[in-house]
């Protein structure tokens, strides 16, 4: 009998990839095909095994974010091919992993694996009630997944090959082409829809966290539609936008088994409490969420390493590699809802902000650390001899992780956590959460004309932090600003400006910071760094998409490798 080391056909588009084990962790790599799909707990473990790749914003150490005016990435970790326009081919790969990280060929094997799956779990016996609810979970779950990995290539790619089974030896694969955007868009609202008729809106049981809902499936469908509407996937129509309406409705109109909302905003009165949202996995606002080993085998969260600032011997014990610039800083409104406008040097310009400002960026003088260790952060400089330059800034003792921009990145850290500890973070990460619905759906209202309505979706989400609520007037711009706020640094704003096609925009624009000086009296002044701290550069309209990998193209001469040659 067979062990199931199931490396068929490694051949075509990274659909085929190169040949490892489908299953490389205990126990699945001691079992028979025939044990596992004659046993519903080793068919929910090979399914366990497909969420390992569903990346996070942290994608192999190289954050979307990076790619806009909100990071500067100090040391690039494979983000040079896309920031400074380089992509080809023959230089496509992203991420930490020796910058050979392609979402094409991980992306594809994720969908192999699940395609395995759905063509097997009707193998698994499931006699009684509760085992056949079992089942039918993990085929939901399975059509969950391969629906979000086909719309993280959708994202990426536009237009990609629709791979609906798995492949043998003797499979013909050069009819396995590119097909149009709004067909794959189609296919993955199928697989959401699928999804939805076997997911419960929860589980019963708190060991299920982090597993796909019904919830979340009509998240994915409705984030697919909104981009299947946008200008970069193809010619936006107001039936395109009614669809991407009412499935954004659907995912905030979600009851449970009681008619209670699935999900709501939580309510926050400071930074603190905003800032803590964003390390609960048990947020009600959270519809989806990546979990993470606290024992640092496999994946983990990586955001305290590479956001904390750096600080030797200061308790931080960070890299300080993702960095806020000035472009995202002076994009946070004053506390009474008006535009930031920069006063004079010696103006602290930190003071008096929106409340979602300090929850989500370390300025100079921010106070951070593990219990003892906590004290401000210090991106200052020395003005005059004898005042020691801070400790987290790039003339500190830690100069190579000192920031460049004066800034770090507060979003997604847990103040409790032990910098010290054998343990990994186990922070989650969300994928989806309530507030990108809401916004979602008041873009889709603004396309259909309905400014009342997109205008008080935008104010639910401003009223959470306690900012004035906005009118209708140049309601386009408004929308943007608080999309950005809202889901900074979360992985969205890249998709954002390029399906909106305003990135050629954003990156003829330096990345810039501030210099702060620390004076012999304890004053401060602030000024804007006159050098520059990064240049973008973009070339439309091939920018806009990742190209295939040429080791692929190989492969599969029939993909047409457009926009790129």
């Amino acid at each position: 009998m067979k062990k199931i080391y199931i490396c068929a056909a490694m051949m075509m588009a990274g659909i085929f990839s190169s040949c490892t084990d489908i299953l490389d962790q205990s126990p699945l790599n001691s079992y028979t095909d025939s044990a596992i799909w004659g046993d519903l707990a080793l068919s929910e473990t090979f399914l366990n095994d497909q969420y390992n790749s569903v990346e996070a914003e942290t994608q192999k150490g190289s954050r979307f974010a990076s790619y806009t005016e909100e990071v500067y990435q100090m040391h690039k970790y494979g983000t040079e091919s896309i920031q400074q326009g380089l992509l080809s081919p023959d230089q496509s790969n992203i991420g930490w992993d020796g910058s050979t990280w392609n979402p094409w060929s991980f992306y594809f094997k994720a969908i192999r694996n699940t395609n395995i799956f759905l063509e097997n779990i009707g193998r698994v016996p499931a006699t009684g009630e509760e085992n056949i609810k079992w089942k039918n979970e993990q085929i939901g779950q399975a059509y969950f997944l391969r629906g979000f990995f086909y719309c993280q290539l959708y994202s990426l790619f536009g237009e990609v090959p629709l791979i609906k089974n798995s492949f043998g030896l003797n499979d013909d694969f050069t009819k396995q082409v590119r097909v149009p955007k709004d067909d794959v868009a189609e296919y993955i609202v199928s697989q959401c829809d699928s999804a939805a008729m076997y997911l419960p809106v929860k589980y019963s049981d708190d060991s299920d966290l982090g597993r796909a809902t019904k919830g979340a499936a009509l998240a994915l469908k409705a984030r697919t539609l909104l981009y299947a509407a946008s200008p970069l996937f193809g010619t936006p129509s107001q039936a395109k936008w009614k669809k991407a309406s009412d499935a954004n409705k659907a995912v905030i109109d979600l009851k449970d088994e009681s008619g209670a909302p699935a999900y709501y905003l939580q309510d926050v009165s400071t930074s603190e409490d905003y800032a803590n949202l964003f390390i609960d996995s048990q947020n009600p606002e959270v519809i989806f969420e990546k979990l993470y080993n606290i024992q640092g085998e496999g994946a983990y969260n990586n955001s305290y390493l590479f956001q904390t600032p750096c600080g030797t011997g200061s308790g931080f014990n960070g890299w300080g590699n993702f960095q806020a610039t000035q472009e995202i800083v002076d994009q946070f409104e004053m506390a009474n809802g008006a535009p930031y406008v920069r006063g004079s040097e010696k103006e602290n310009p930190y003071v008096n902000r929106d409340l979602r400002f300090a929850a989500t960026i370390f300025t100079d003088g921010s106070t951070w650390g593990y219990r003892a260790d906590e004290r401000e952060v210090e991106c200052f400089f020395g003005a005059e001899e004898g005042v020691p330059n801070g400790k987290d800034s790039r003339r500190g003792d830690s100069w190579w992780n000192g920031t460049q921009t004066g800034y770090y990145i507060r979003k997604f850290l847990d103040r409790n956590y032990d910098t010290y500890a054998t343990d990994a973070p186990s922070t989650p990460y969300f994928m989806f959460r309530l507030a990108e619905f809401y916004l979602n759906y008041a873009e889709c209202q603004i396309e259909l004309g309905n400014t009342p309505e997109a205008v008080e979706y935008i104010n639910k989400i401003r009223r959470r932090v306690h900012m004035p609520d906005i009118t209708g007037d140049n309601i386009v711009a408004k929308y943007r600003h608080e999309r950005q706020i809202e889901l900074v640094f979360e992985g969205q704003r890249w998709f954002d400006i390029r399906r909106w096609m305003i990135i050629e925009d954003i990156y003829s624009k330096p990345v810039t910071g501030m210099i702060i000086w620390k004076h012999s009296d304890g004053s401060k002044t602030y000024e804007l760094n006159p050098e520059p701290i990064e240049y973008r550069t973009f070339h439309a309209p091939k920018n806009y998409w990742l190209p295939i990998p040429r080791s692929e193209l190989r492969k599969a001469p029939q993909l047409d490798p457009a926009p790129y040659q």
